[in-house]
């Protein structure tokens, strides 16, 4: 099912749109698209790596690209000072608190759990980039968004004007930095010569699909390039495509297309017991692609979505190549919160 009405544009009309909203530019761009060869044949399918971890910003990751247009956005509005939430470990708040660095002004991260008896993996890095850390005492999604509101109201009341950014930075406004990565894609796919059939990648928060389906369902038939499927981290599958749906919806609407687009693809069975814990598929994943191509994945996130990809490569390539998007996250890897190996 595509987009049912309105017309489609072309990736010059899209690129144009795309243009006129606001963005300060933070991530080293293009990042590189490369083929997987020696994981490829582990598999059984040609697998692309597109280096989002490579994004050139505190250990890189697929956040800073919707930083790019939420810190347009916050400009516009004249903010003074940066808020957002997300776990301990949490990839968004230690690209936040880089992004706010880079532009001269405050950072406060709300973190969920308590205060670490020392700082690891993302939390070191957020006290390196000098963000002011809140541990909240609570890890529930709208309990730390109740605290962020509490700190946006205090700061405001002392004269400051803050904007805050919910987990994960997915508003259909940071959504549009996956707009821009899927265009990048395109130009990247055209130069190698290759028609990939899909994008595989780690979701949970539901801005990087919701951008990169969004881009998928604008373009005409003729420009499309390949589908796009998320593989649940985190929220239930249903709930997911939910959230990347209203997403995807909300990011056409900014971009002058209509809201109505296709339900996402989600590819199932990979979450796990729960949101932040490893699987021990994801592991053994992780081993294979470090073991075979020298990358590293995190072990909760992109550790999942490659898992999907180990086991259902050549169903879901179907004789064409796939895009593993590489959704970045390596601190985690240091946060000694998980046994990658038994010493």
């Amino acid at each position: 099912m595509e987009i049912q009405d309105g017309p489609r544009m072309s990736v010059d009309e899209l690129t144009r749109r795309l243009a006129a909203r606001p963005r300060v530019r933070l991530a080293r761009l293009p990042t590189p698209l490369h083929r997987a060869e020696r994981f490829s044949a582990e598999v059984g399918a040609e697998v692309w790596l597109k280096r989002d971890d490579l994004t050139g910003v505190a250990l890189g990751g697929n956040k800073i690209r919707k930083l790019e247009f939420l810190l347009g956005e916050a400009r516009e509005a004249g903010a003074d000072c940066l808020i957002t939430v997300g776990a301990a470990q949490s990839n968004h708040a230690r690209t936040v608190a880089a992004g706010a660095a880079m532009s001269g002004l405050p950072c406060h991260l709300i973190l969920g759990g308590d205060r670490p008896a020392a700082p690891t993996g993302n939390v070191l890095l957020d006290s390196l980039l000098g963000a002011e850390l809140h541990f909240a005492g609570v890890t529930a999604w709208d309990e730390l968004e109740l605290v962020a509101e509490e700190l946006r109201a205090t700061l405001t009341a002392r004269g400051h004007r803050p904007y805050v950014m919910p987990a994960g930075g997915s508003t259909a406004v940071g959504a549009l930095g996956f707009v821009a990565a899927y265009l990048e894609l395109l130009e990247q796919t055209a130069a190698e010569g290759i028609e990939p059939a899909l994008i595989v990648h780690a979701a949970a928060s539901g801005g990087t699909q919701a951008g990169l389906h969004a881009a998928h369902q604008l373009l005409s038939p003729g420009q499309k390039g390949p589908a796009v499927s998320g593989v649940p981290v985190a929220d239930p599958a249903d709930e997911l495509a939910d959230e990347v749906a209203g997403l995807a919806g909300g990011v056409a609407e900014l971009l002058g297309g209509p809201p109505d687009v296709a339900r996402p693809s989600v590819i199932d069975g990979f979450r796990g017991d729960a949101y932040g814990v490893s699987t021990p598929g994801g592991e053994e994943a992780l081993r294979l692609m470090l073991r075979t191509q020298g990358v590293l994945t995190d072990p909760v996130y992109t550790a999942k979505a490659l898992h999907a990809v180990v086991m259902r490569a050549a169903d879901l390539a179907a004789g064409r190549p796939i895009v593993f998007w590489h959704t970045g996250g390596a601190p985690a890897v240091f946060s000694g919160e998980h046994t990658l190996v038994n010493w």
